[in-house]
């Protein structure tokens, strides 16, 4: 009754009002006089106007992203509905991502992505960490909402992101940028782009430094926290030996020292720490009425992460109706980081982690147009990633029985292959009718190792530590085909109205965070069934654009992480099993019109109602007791922008944009003996709804043989301050990232 009821709901929704699936490049987009301009991406890989993918995508330019001052995708929430993206204050540059619902709350190495981050359509990262990519030196960004698969290599249960970069060019250019704010930020950006050998080859070297003090500080020895200290430098190469033959080779080089692990002790009275004869004379609780922007940490934290990653593009044109293309990915990340976990001024938890990762991907794509009403797409893609991830934890294993000075090292590592075939088929069968269906094969194998021990000698770290005493192995390997299809009928040139059908797939998998035979797995697959209606339209001359979704997805065997504490032994873990099914739906909405010369009024609407249709935890029914993990039923933006000339070389713009989010919850443990069922959303952990306000100015003008603008901006100028993450851990302790306070800044661009 609950899907039918949503797919009757999106029919009035499509038929009655106009919309669908996705979006403009937000709010001040390039607007002449007569009307909005066509918005070119490639979501179906291949370019075409924003207006005819009958795929829900939101598009947003260079020029946007430096209006609103996106420097992470954590930002795309101001201009992607049903988008919710969490910084991970405990894992590096790690984000728990979800689109409409769907994403992975946990932010261990071992569980893979539901939301895809691709850059120049290379896969990022094979895992939840690293995933808050820094928006530098983009040309544009696509967010695809929904599963994904029959058109891209890596595959998304629910969605993607995309970013794409500038490629080189064959005329001389550059630019210069610095970004000045508040807590001592100093951003220096640069790029330089020009030919070696004209019409043949071409290069482009882009360099980003960023540096702040940090907003928070920490109350144990008055340093500041937060602090940003960030280098990416990124040569390319452009050959292009014919017209029919392009070349494009991409080294990145990325070092991070940036703060991290800066977390408020959120511990209640069921907590360790707030016994005071177990730990301390003086308990460790949390305070509600606590200054947001001041921790309290006594465990020394730092971040060190050094990333090389190479990415080759070819593409070949065969005669006028056939294209392909290979792309290469290879990355490699070494991190080390070190945490205090618990949030407190006493020495209970701080673990030292070396990470090393590399990924090597392959993909093969041939767009064929077959006839003028027949287009073809067919692909491979294979990838693999292997990672090791030791930690070096320091506990208070003492109050467990273990002697002074105990450290636990853990050894963990995993193998993954993965591979798949896809295709598409969009074929206009009649006037203003298109069909287009696809479908993919995904296999993938994982083969996982954990070991784990105890040095009771005093401080030596892995490998140096005494041998591991307990270990835990497994190796699984699952397979699957999804299927999508899709009709399209333009009743007229601007309006296009959809409907589609999408499975999605994620793969099962071991539990990291397990530390037995019993825990680690492995898990199942999860799948989802995807169906929208959408519309996309452009009335009143062009100067009113509406875009509209509504969606329908069945989650089945749903993959839920639980930290919970060992019945047998009284450990801290984290299980994972399949014991949930969930149904979604919902309505996205995207607007923009013209409203006078210069001044564009924009915005988005999202609503999400997502419920678990079945879920059993310790053999009780949990269904109608606890709710669905980053889903807040509410998000819309609102955006005004007025662009004008001054004078004939005077420029002048300006952008308003507020954003709202309804309260939401990211958690889901047991309850231990606090509320009568088994399974809870622990109330400290709920997002409270919050509205962000964001502004920018800027003039432009020509300075001698260059362009320059000078900007300001302020970022969330309410200083609206809030938790943004909750992570308890069992019956020990409880902690909470914070919501960046408000900044404010200029920023001076000079290009030619």
């Amino acid at each position: 009754m609950r899907s039918l009821a949503a797919l009757y709901l999106g029919s009035a929704l499509v038929s009655g009002v106009v919309a669908p699936a996705v979006a403009q490049t937000a709010a001040t987009q390039e607007a002449a006089a007569q009307g909005f301009g066509d918005i070119i991406v490639t979501a179906r890989r291949s370019e075409e106007r924003l207006q005819d993918v009958p795929i829900a995508v939101t598009a947003i330019g260079q020029t946007e992203l430096e209006r609103r001052r996106i420097d992470d995708i954590e930002g795309l929430e101001a201009v992607v509905p049903n988008l919710v993206i969490t910084p991970n204050r405990a894992s590096a540059g790690g984000a728990n991502i979800f689109i409409r619902g769907v994403g992975v709350s946990d932010f261990d190495r071992t569980f893979n992505p539901a939301v895809q981050v691709l850059i120049d359509e290379v896969r990022f990262s094979s895992s939840i960490a690293g995933s808050l990519l820094n928006t530098i030196d983009v040309e544009r960004i696509e967010v695809l909402r929904g599963p994904q698969g029959t058109l891209f290599g890596a595959n998304a249960i629910g969605g993607v992101i995309s970013v794409f970069r500038p490629e080189p060019k064959n005329k001389l250019g550059g630019r210069v940028q610095g970004v000045f704010g508040s807590y001592g930020q100093a951003d220096i950006r640069a790029n330089l782009t020009g030919p070696i050998i004209d019409d043949m080859l071409s290069a482009r070297v882009a360099v980003t430094s960023l540096n702040s003090n940090g907003a928070f500080v920490n109350e144990f020895n008055g340093e500041r926290r937060g602090f940003s200290d960030f280098l990416i430098v990124t040569p390319s190469l452009k050959f292009t030996p014919t017209e029919k033959l392009k070349f494009v080779a991409t080294y990145d080089y990325t070092k991070n020292r940036s703060d991290w692990g800066y977390l408020q002790n959120r511990s209640n009275k069921g907590d360790l720490v707030c016994i005071p004869f177990l730990l301390t004379t003086v308990p460790y609780c949390d305070d509600p009425n606590r200054d947001l922007t001041r921790f309290n940490q006594d465990g020394e934290t730092f971040l060190h992460v050094e990333t090389n990653s190479f990415t080759f593009r070819a593409e070949a044109a065969i005669g006028t109706n056939l294209q392909l293309v290979s792309i290469t990915g290879w990355t490699q990340i070494k991190e080390n980081k070190q945490t205090d976990l618990d949030g407190i001024p006493a020495p209970v938890f701080v673990t030292l982690q070396p990470v090393d990762e590399t990924l090597v991907s392959q993909e093969f794509r041939a767009n064929w147009k077959a006839a003028d009403t027949l287009d073809l797409l067919f692909g491979v893609y294979g990838a693999s990633s292997d990672y090791q991830d030791r930690a070096n934890s320091f506990l208070i294993f003492s109050l467990l029985g273990f002697p002074p000075n105990t450290v636990e090292v853990v050894d963990r590592q995993q193998k993954t292959d993965s591979f798949g075939l896809f295709a598409n088929a969009n074929w206009r069968f009649a006037d203003r009718w298109t069909l287009s269906a696809g479908g993919r094969w995904t296999k993938e194998r994982k083969d996982f190792v954990y070991r784990n021990g105890f040095n009771q000698s005093g401080g030596g770290f892995w490998p140096e530590a005494p041998g591991f005493n307990n270990e835990a192995a497994g190796i699984e390997s699952w397979s699957q085909f999804t299927p999508r299809v899709a009709i399209e009928f333009r009743p007229q040139q601007d309006l296009l109205v959809y409907g589609s059908f999408a499975q999605g797939f994620k793969s099962g998998g071991f539990n990291g965070r397990g530390n037995s035979e019993d825990t680690i797995g492995p898990y199942d697959p999860e799948t989802v069934n995807s169906f929208e209606l959408g519309m996309k339209g452009d009335f009143l001359d062009r100067r009113l654009r509406v875009n509209l979704a509504a969606f329908y997805s069945d989650y089945k065997d749903k993959q839920e992480e639980i930290i919970r504490t060992n019945p047998d032994t009284g450990a801290t873990i984290t299980i994972v099993d399949n014991a949930a099914a969930v149904e979604i739906w919902g309505i996205e909405a995207e607007w923009a019109a013209i409203v006078a010369k210069g001044l564009t009024l924009s915005g988005t609407v999202g609503y999400l109602n997502a419920q678990y249709g079945e879920f059993e935890f310790a053999g009780v029914d949990v269904t109608d007791v606890v709710r669905v993990r980053n889903a807040p039923r509410w998000q819309f933006t609102l955006n005004g922008a007025y662009e004008t000339q001054l004078t004939d070389r005077i420029g002048f713009d300006a952008l308003i944009a507020y954003r709202w989010t309804d309260d939401y919850t990211p958690v889901l443990g047991p309850s231990f003996g606090n509320v009568p069922q088994p399974l809870w959303n622990d109330p400290r952990g709920d997002i409270e709804a919050f509205g962000i306000l964001d502004m920018s100015a800027g003039i432009s003008f020509p300075l001698g043989g260059a362009e320059a603008e000078v900007r300001v901006f302020g970022k969330n100028v309410t200083n609206q301050l809030f938790y943004s993450t909750f992570v308890p851990v069992a019956t020990l302790w409880a902690s909470s990232g914070v919501s960046q306070p408000r900044t404010f800044g200029v920023q001076l661009t000079l290009g030619f």
